[in-house]
C-alpha cells in the first residue's frame, strides 16, 4: 500500500512568530496633570490594520502619591461594569512608594493580551486615603493616545479609596466621567508571519513584492517559453522569514518595471539562488523517496 509522503519541513511555512517581542513599544499619554485622586477607567482597543496575533500589556505605569496599587480588567469594557466587582479580574496588587514626578511602573500578572479588533476595560486604583494618589486629566479628545498597534479611549476617574466603592467621601457619587489615564503602557507584539492563510493581513507594498517574485520569469535565449526561475514553494519560503515592514517604501505602481525595486529584488534573487535550484530539487527529492 502506497504511504503518504509528508512534505520536508524546508517547506512548511510557520503562521505566527515563536516569540513576542517584549518591551519594544511604549504608550506614553499626554500630561497636563489636570487632576489627582483614587483611581482611573479606561478602555484600550487592539488596531487592525498590522499582520499582528496579539499585543501583549506587561506593565502600566502612573505617578502620585501611589500606595497600595491595583489593576483590574474587564471583558471588551468598563461601561456597564464599573459598579459591578464580580465582572473583573485583578492582575496587579502591590505596595509602591510615593513617585510623583516620575512615572513607576505596576508590572501585570498575566500580562494582558489583545487580538486585533479586540477591546478591555482597565482599572488602575489606589487604596491610599486622600486624594493625590494617582494623577489623571479632564477628557481633550476622543481618543487619549493612539499608534500603529493600540489605542487608549478617555474614561472615568474614581475619588474613593476603597475599589468599586460608589459613594464618594462627602457623600455622592464616587465616579468622575470624561477623564483621562495619565501615564504609559510597555508592550510587546507576536507578529504574523506570510503564508497564503495570513496574506491579506499584510500591507499592500509586501503583498505586491510577493506577486512581483511569484511571477519573474526566466526566458533563455532562443526559446520562447518561460519557467519559474525557483519553485514557488522556495520563494514562499523565503518570504516566510521576511518580517511586515520588509517592503515598506517600495512603490505602488513602476512605470519602467525593469528599473522598480521589485524588479531588481526579483533579479537579484534569482542569480543568487538560481544556482542551487538543482540541489533544493534534489534534496526534495531524496526526502521524498
Amino acid at each position: 500500500m502506497e504511504t503518504k509522503k509528508t512534505p520536508p519541513p524546508v517547506l512548511k511555512l510557520l503562521s505566527s512568530a515563536d516569540y513576542t517581542v517584549p518591551g519594544e513599544y511604549v504608550a506614553d499619554t499626554r500630561d497636563y496633570e489636570d487632576h489627582t485622586f483614587s483611581g482611573i477607567m479606561f478602555n484600550i482597543v487592539a488596531k487592525k490594520h498590522l499582520p499582528v496575533k496579539y499585543v501583549e500589556i506587561m506593565a502600566i505605569w502612573v505617578r502620585g502619591q501611589l500606595g497600595r496599587m491595583q489593576v483590574f480588567i474587564a471583558k471588551d469594557s468598563y461601561r456597564d461594569k464599573y459598579t459591578q466587582p464580580s465582572e473583573w479580574t485583578r492582575i496587579h496588587c502591590d505596595v509602591h512608594d510615593p513617585s510623583v514626578s516620575t512615572l513607576s511602573p505596576l508590572k501585570l500578572s498575566p500580562s494582558i493580551k489583545l487580538k486585533p479588533g479586540e477591546a478591555i476595560g482597565v482599572y488602575v486604583h489606589s487604596s491610599r486615603f486622600g486624594d493625590q494618589a494617582i494623577v489623571y486629566n479632564n477628557q481633550h479628545g476622543v481618543e487619549t493616545h493612539s499608534d500603529d498597534f493600540l489605542k487608549i479611549l478617555p474614561g472615568m476617574a474614581h475619588t474613593s479609596s476603597q475599589a468599586f466603592n460608589p459613594v464618594s467621601p462627602w457623600g455622592h457619587t464616587s465616579w468622575r466621567r470624561r477623564r483621562e489615564f495619565v501615564g504609559r503602557l510597555s508592550y510587546g507584539a507576536k507578529f504574523l508571519l506570510w503564508n497564503n492563510k495570513n496574506h491579506e493581513f499584510f500591507p499592500e507594498a509586501f503583498r505586491q513584492a510577493v506577486a512581483s517574485a511569484l511571477s519573474v520569469r526566466n526566458t533563455p535565449k532562443g526559446k520562447t517559453t518561460s519557467c519559474p526561475i525557483l519553485p514557488c514553494s522556495v520563494i514562499k519560503y523565503i518570504f516566510n522569514f521576511c518580517p511586515w515592514h520588509w517592503f515598506e517604501g517600495v512603490p505602488q505602481e513602476a512605470d519602467d518595471k525593469k528599473h522598480s525595486k521589485l524588479y531588481r529584488l526579483g533579479q537579484g534573487l534569482a542569480r543568487k539562488l538560481s544556482g542551487i535550484r538543482d540541489e533544493l530539487d534534489q534534496h526534495k527529492r531524496c526526502i521524498l523517496s
